[in-house]
């Protein structure tokens, strides 16, 4: 049975005056909200969360009068219950000042990063911390290192394409924004490229094979046996999730529906990339672009180019195709709308890799030196392409990231890292960079060895219907957990306990005695007994003595006797009253305070 917990999150009921309690029926918040706990990947309600699983957490708001704020952001986090708590709304307030939850807890907001480095060291990185090493969540080592990555969109997990060694089969592992992994499909002849599929999981290319495998986000699997060697889909670029994908197979090309279905298949024979949009395929061939529309499959067009090229990337809206070769500098923009190359610019070192945001293109060039970015708003026919040259460090030779993913969005931000590998930094750029010629304002520092693959996975709420918000969470380990949401509207927040198993339970034992005993005439020693009254025999440790009227301060190893007593003496009698903590381990004895000589 679902578990759901109401909570009113905008405003509570005022207390009245006692003369005025029966002169006012009580106020209704203005806006309530529905919590409900289910599975990650069928949206089947949960008893009970299991730790290390993903699971979804679903949130329906509900507004007494008129309808949910359509700018309704709602940041949430997971934290084990405690007595020392702030109430939810000052942790709300908290959290939206310090912009992070506390140590220990699992964040459900902004972007994470996922990266694969050259030595198969993966790190999960959060940008929004750049203080030292504060910004690593999680960090493995891989050998040999992961072929690619992907992000489940459903279950909120990296997914790592290991290609294995020797008697090893290759695997794919999910990995989750706190380091918990899990194996998603094993026993695999050399897994390669991964693309992430909208309703959950993935395509995977199996390169020892050729089979295309579509992989369910709770290891269910589903192989294609096609001889595929290229696949691309239609989300907008290689870090988002795909509805379909594009995928070249012997001298074939098809487009592919989730379930695998074929929607349509022509001859592709001497197809050397890949790309596809929600409306169109497309794939480069010597003789130009080819362009096949979905709703007319059965004629593909041919678009002439200016030149040789044999890499393409598909703008976020489906219309723009940034065309680039490995072996040769520039670059041409083509518009599909127009059928024609619009704009196209040289550059000092080939394109290496094209990544978008919503209105933005990002080129990164081979030898790392720098970055061009580009107002997609400006690109129109017959005017000079606009360009802004954005400097990352001092060139490299391009073979050292061939095949490297270096560009990231930061989704929901309006902004992308871009990476120079050999000074372990990204370097956050944007629209105004096109135009301005100044340089980032904001770095990052990864961690891990050098970087080459790198993958954005958004954690945050989504907005799922009008009113209905979506998150998916992993719980580390069992405990008290409760979930923490934060509306932004004020001090509207509220907290809700989450179905999780309780940790397993600890013996605590009783903290000992310790005593003072007199030693001559001016100095004592310290007897320690353990709770059930025998001696502590064999405890060595230190004791911290300090005076409760100045600021006298000592502090002094210990060991005890077969009889428990201290064998060394303490001279106090210049520092009375004095307090006595002794600390062989957190807690084993109590502190003991000393008003006078014995």
């Amino acid at each position: 049975m679902a578990r759901r917990r109401r909570a009113s999150v905008l405003a509570l009921a005022l207390l009245l005056a006692a003369g005025a309690a029966g002169a006012q029926p009580a106020l209704r918040a203005p806006l309530t909200a529905e919590v409900r706990f289910a599975d990650a990947l069928t949206g089947a309600p949960l008893a009970q969360v299991t730790p290390g699983v993903p699971f979804a957490v679903e949130l329906a708001f509900r507004a007494e009068v008129g309808s949910v704020p359509a700018d309704l952001a709602p940041l949430a986090w997971v934290r084990q219950r405690d007595d020392t708590d702030l109430p939810c709304a000052e942790s709300a307030a908290a959290y939206r000042a310090a912009g992070r939850a506390a140590l220990g807890s699992v964040d459900l907001n902004g972007t994470v990063l996922g990266v694969v480095a050259r030595d198969g060291a993966f790190t999960i990185l959060d940008p929004q911390r750049s203080l030292g090493s504060a910004n690593l969540l999680a960090a493995r080592r891989f050998q040999p290192a992961p072929t690619s990555i992907a992000a489940d969109p459903r279950r909120a997990e990296f997914l790592l394409s290991l290609p294995g060694t020797g008697a090893r089969r290759g695997e794919v592992v999910a990995i989750s924004a706190h380091g918990a992994v899990r194996v998603l499909a094993d026993g695999l002849d050399r897994p390669g490229t991964l693309v992430a599929a909208r309703s959950g999981g993935a395509w995977l290319i199996e390169r020892g094979t050729g089979d295309l495998l579509r992989l369910g986000g709770a290891g269910d699997l589903r192989r294609l046996p096609l001889g595929a060697r290229a696949i691309a889909g239609d989300g907008g670029g290689e870090a988002l999730p795909a509805r379909r994908v594009a995928v070249l197979h012997g001298t074939l090309m098809s487009v592919l529906e989730p379930d695998g279905a074929v929607l349509a298949q022509v001859a592709a024979p001497e197809a050397l990339a890949v790309g596809l949009t929600p409306d169109a395929a497309l794939w480069l061939s010597p003789g130009g672009l080819n362009v096949l529309w979905l709703d007319a499959p059965a004629a593909p067009a041919v678009l002439a180019l200016p030149g040789h090229f044999d890499r393409l990337a598909v703008g976020p809206d489906g219309r723009m195709v940034y065309l680039f070769a490995a072996g040769r500098t520039g670059f041409a923009v083509l518009d599909l709308a127009r059928g024609r190359v619009v704009q196209g610019a040289d550059t000092e070192s080939p394109v290496a890799e094209v990544a978008f945001l919503s209105d933005t293109a990002v080129l990164r060039l081979a030898d790392q030196s720098a970055v061009g970015v580009m107002d997609l708003r400006t690109v129109t026919p017959g005017t000079e392409a606009i360009v802004g040259r954005v400097a990352l460090g001092p060139p490299r030779p391009a073979a050292e990231t061939a095949g490297a993913r270096l560009l990231v969005p930061l989704t929901p931000e309006p902004a992308m890292l871009a990476i120079h590998a050999e000074s372990y930094t990204g370097f956050v750029v944007d629209r105004r960079n096109a135009v301005s010629g100044k340089p980032p304002m904001e770095a990052l520092r990864l961690r891990g060895g050098t970087p080459m693959l790198v993958q954005p996975l958004d954690r945050g709420l989504r907005r799922v219907a009008g009113d209905r918000f979506q998150v998916s969470a992993s719980l580390p380990a069992p405990g008290d957990w409760e979930l923490v949401v934060s509306t932004g509207i004020g001090q509207g927040a509220f907290c809700a306990a989450v179905p999780a198993p309780p940790a397993p339970s600890q013996a605590v034992s009783a903290p000992g005695l310790i005593q003072p005993r007199p030693e001559g005439t001016k100095g004592l020693r310290l007897v320690f007994t353990r709770a059930g009254g025998e001696p502590a025999s064999g405890v060595r440790g230190v004791v911290d003595f300090a005076t409760l009227t100045g600021n006298w301060r000592m502090r002094r190893p210990f060991a005890t006797d077969q009889s428990g007593i201290s064998l060394e003496s303490y001279d106090l009698r210049a520092h009375l009253p004095v307090v006595v903590t002794p600390r062989p381990g957190p807690g084993a004895f109590q502190p003991l305070v000393i008003e006078a000589m014995p």
